[in-house]
């Protein structure tokens, strides 16, 4: 694993340098390769651009300087290789959605801490799970495990769900409260299931499932979101970011989704991710029609590879 080693030193040498001059080419140097290829590598890994990470540490130091010393903001601008005071107080209104000297005297701040990139390897094989990531964010997204307190946002998820012509292709979800309580409770405990936040709702829209990683190391991942939100790509984004994850932490050598062939809506964030129909096939409904009869779907298997994922990012 020499080239995560290596992408944490350049990052160790990026912290070490935030109030300086940051050298490309000492990174480079450190990485071992081409700048255009350190930042590719970067981005899959880590989920953003080097440039916005750059960026978001800067300006979590900032804050905890304003916080914590005196220093003048036109210092603090150059300290941070700011050509001016009004160039740093744009990027830092960009970053915490305050000025400077609101932060300074209320002492509120968003947080963008340091990336350390692991990966653990168990008995020649890679263990899903057991050191669980607990917290992944995006612009607009939380990724995190599921609360107690979520339940009213499940049972919205799961009454859409329920509500959806598609289904009948998977297992019934409980809507009522005592159930979703429980399957909320349940949610909480695993460390395979995700809630996907919305940061300006404060609500969670989409449940994401790490179903099973086989032999062959191949990861079924399913996901559910409240329909009332399919067109703002909430999904989409939580997706990316996890399939990140199950790629360069977990060791999955591709990821897979089972769903019905024609449930575009639902299909549509995983052909933006680069999955591709592997396979069809026609299966039963899991739950009967009224009078007994059991209907039918076509259903359809999508995989991406690790090679895939990486020699061809998605945006």
């Amino acid at each position: 694993m020499e080239w995560i080693e290596r992408l944490n030193t350049a990052i160790n040498y990026i912290e070490d340098n935030l109030t300086s001059v940051i050298d490309y080419q000492e990174i480079c140097k450190i990485s071992c390769c081409s700048l255009t290829k350190f930042q590719q590598m970067f981005s899959i890994t880590c989920g953003i651009p080097v440039s916005e990470y750059i960026r978001n540490r800067k300006m979590t130091i900032a804050a905890h300087k304003l916080i914590n010393t005196d220093i003048k903001i036109i210092d603090l601008a150059l300290d941070l290789g700011y050509e001016s005071p009004e160039s740093f107080t744009r990027a830092y209104r960009s970053f915490h959605d305050i000025s400077p000297s609101e932060t300074r005297k209320t002492g509120k701040c968003d947080e963008f801490y340091k990336i350390i990139i692991q990966v653990q390897i168990y008995g020649g094989t890679y263990k899903m799970g057991n050191k669980p990531i607990m917290l992944i964010e995006t612009d607009r997204i939380i990724i995190r495990k599921f609360e107690l307190t979520d339940w009213k946002d499940l049972q919205e998820i799961a009454i859409s769900k329920e509500n959806s012509p598609f289904a009948n292709c998977d297992h019934a979800w409980p809507t009522d409260v005592n159930g979703i309580k429980d399957a909320c409770k349940y949610f909480a405990t695993e460390q395979q299931i995700w809630a996907v936040e919305v940061k300006s709702l404060k609500k969670v829209v989409c449940f994401i499932n790490f179903n099973f990683m086989d032999n062959e190391q191949s990861l079924d991942i399913g996901h559910v979101i409240n329909d009332k939100y399919l067109d703002f790509g909430y999904d989409y984004e939580a997706l990316k970011a996890l399939y990140n994850y199950a790629f360069l932490e977990l060791g999955a050598k591709q990821i897979q989704a089972k769903w019905a062939l024609h449930d575009n809506e639902k299909l549509a964030p995983l052909y933006k991710l680069g999955m591709k129909v592997l396979e069809t096939n026609i299966s039963n409904n899991f739950s009967p029609n009224t009078d007994g009869t059991i209907s039918q779907f076509e259903g359809c298997k999508l995989v991406v590879t690790k090679d895939e994922w990486i020699t061809n990012p998605v945006k």
